[in-house]
């Protein structure tokens, strides 16, 4: 995988405080890197660093192999960024605010234009005035500039912020569609965890300043103990079957149901063992966890994350 993005040993210190604590990863072509943590964490400042809006103390990061140091024109140049909101001018339409970028921008032809309008599905309102767009029209308003130059990175800062289920359906579906057609690293930072969970191939966790896990979305949410929960009667004869193979927090018995936490592979002992004992099973089933209770269990934050 070609390495687009390379954070080394980064820190961020101001008055003497150090908001970032030398961290390290990588993001790749083609993929989705979720930035996850609690508030104040560091993400913010992370990404001001990384599109050039705040200086690094120590450690440098490199976009498509130039150094934000000592080469920031050719490794900026790299860069599609949305930090908070998008602005545009209000009082034109869609289309000019896009001329007026690809002016500044420069190499950037009528045709690009066009298909990037198409790519974020804005072909029949481009010619309307922004100040008529919704907030979801908007925040596509502003991918399509991110996106005019081909930059192989693309960093958003709280994407879905502010829009209804529909509007984040279509910024998660655009941005999916993008890492995958445009072979394009996309570093989202959002506080909706579920949608994290649905949008991106890997996350970092960042928690006071440091980088205390990079992990495969798919692989964070797989554990060799799973919790399950059996419907059985009767109820209380099956508690006492099951404590004398699982441990005492690994079996709870409610008015209803016994949880259970294990592994796939003891499901079918454990079912034996109820047959055998004459205990009619009714439903033995998976509880999956979300990201967020992952992320809660990896920080040991009990409150909100940004």
């Amino acid at each position: 995988m070609e390495t687009v993005v390379s954070l080394s040993n980064v820190t961020k210190k101001i008055n003497n405080k150090t908001i970032i604590d030398s961290i390290s990863f990588d993001v790749y072509a083609g993929e989705i890197f979720g930035f996850l943590g609690p508030n104040g964490a560091g993400k913010t400042t992370t990404i001001r660093m990384l599109v050039g809006l705040m200086k690094i103390t120590s450690g440098d990061i490199h976009i498509g192999g130039h150094s934000v140091k000592t080469n920031f024109e050719d490794a900026v140049k790299h860069i599609g960024a949305i930090v908070e909101n998008p602005e545009m001018y209000k009082f034109m339409s869609g289309y000019d605010n896009l001329k007026h970028y690809a002016r500044m921008t420069g190499g950037v032809s009528s045709e690009r234009i066009a298909e990037i309008v198409e790519l974020v599905g804005l072909t029949q309102r481009i010619k309307e005035k922004v100040k008529t767009y919704s907030l979801g029209m908007r925040q596509r308003l502003g991918l399509a500039q991110a996106l005019l130059h081909r930059p192989k990175v693309l960093i958003l800062d709280e994407p879905t912020n502010g829009l209804d289920p529909a509007g984040i359906r279509e910024i998660r579906d655009y941005l999916k569609k993008l890492a995958r057609e445009e072979n394009m690293a996309v570093i989202v930072s959002s506080h909706l965890l579920s949608e994290m969970e649905m949008m991106c191939d890997r996350i970092g966790i960042i928690q006071n300043g440091k980088m205390i896990d990079v992990q495969n979305v798919r692989e964070i949410m797989q554990e060799d103990k799973q919790s399950y929960v059996i419907n059985a009667k009767p109820l209380q004869k099956a508690y006492e079957v099951l404590k004398k193979s699982f441990s005492e927090e690994d079996v709870i018995v409610s008015q209803q149901s016994i949880h259970i936490k294990g592994s796939k592979a003891e499901i079918p002992n454990v079912i034996n063992k109820l047959v055998e004992n004459e205990i009619e099973i009714y439903q033995v089933s998976p509880i999956s966890k979300s990201l967020e209770d992952k992320f809660l269990e990896i920080t040991g934050d009990k409150g909100g994350v940004a």
